[in-house]
């Protein structure tokens, strides 16, 4: 479990308890020593949730670290013990992608996520991106905040008509389906993919594909779901590159 992780889990219990009225806000900095305001902002996510007073909550609540964890997550991180099974870690696009958001740049390396198959080694052309929810994608996206993308050239130029692909456009990073035509390029999502006469049409030809799609997206899931085993964390929307 990461700290990112306790925290949010930390705070949702928290949340918890002070929605079903067992303390106030001010009652709670009052015990564990810190300014009504600031456990205010902590809750509500201005503030972060610093070590010192995630062991002061974890302290008052008579908890652990442990505590904050599933049974199923709790399991898993035993097995993985026993069998040695050691998962490698892709690290994330630098911003989230998504409706106003465009494509990044560069990668945050000091965020990771488990690879969701197995693998000896991790092509640096594999990537975990944050999802910012879509409304034209709900059917796709379901539950999923984040999605192992496949930014190879390869990936980006031989288009499939059942992939889920990244595509740049009008300075946004967007989850769209790809259909190619004789001479144009469509654009399907959730909501249209049925209705043909409804496709965004780009002026595009084939050759400038790589510019346009930046990636397809080979997997989809939930960041919160990093400590479950691997079959659970998430779902394949193709073949995996490396199993």
């Amino acid at each position: 479990m990461t700290y990112r992780t306790a925290q949010a889990k930390l705070l949702a219990y928290v949340r918890d308890r002070l929605h079903n009225g067992e303390f106030t806000e001010r009652g709670l900095a009052r015990l564990i020593g810190i300014s009504q305001p600031h456990v205010h902002n902590v809750l509500k996510g201005a503030r972060n949730l610093s070590p010192e007073i995630l062991d002061s909550i974890l302290q008052h609540f008579q908890m652990s670290l442990l505590d904050l964890a599933s049974h199923a997550e709790l399991e898993a991180g035993l097995e993985r013990r026993r069998t040695g099974d050691r998962t490698l870690e892709v690290p994330f696009l630098a911003r989230a992608i998504g409706p106003g958001a465009a494509w990044p740049t560069g990668l945050d390396r000091h965020r990771r996520f488990p690879l969701p198959f197995r693998a000896l080694a991790i092509s640096v052309e594999l990537v975990m991106a944050r999802l910012i929810a879509d409304p034209d994608m709900r059917a796709s996206l379901q539950s999923a905040d984040i999605g192992l993308l496949d930014t190879s050239e390869r990936a980006r130029r031989e288009i499939s008509a059942n992939g889920l692909y990244v595509v740049a456009l009008r300075n946004e990073a967007l989850l769209r389906y790809v259909r190619r035509g004789a001479q144009r390029v469509y654009l399907a999502n959730d909501s249209n993919q049925n209705r043909p006469l409804q496709w965004e049409r780009l002026e595009v030809h084939a050759a400038d594909l790589p510019a346009l799609v930046k990636a397809r997206v080979q997997w989809l899931g939930r960041e919160q779901d990093r400590d479950l085993p691997m079959a659970q964390r998430g779902r394949f929307l193709s073949e995996a590159i490396s199993r």
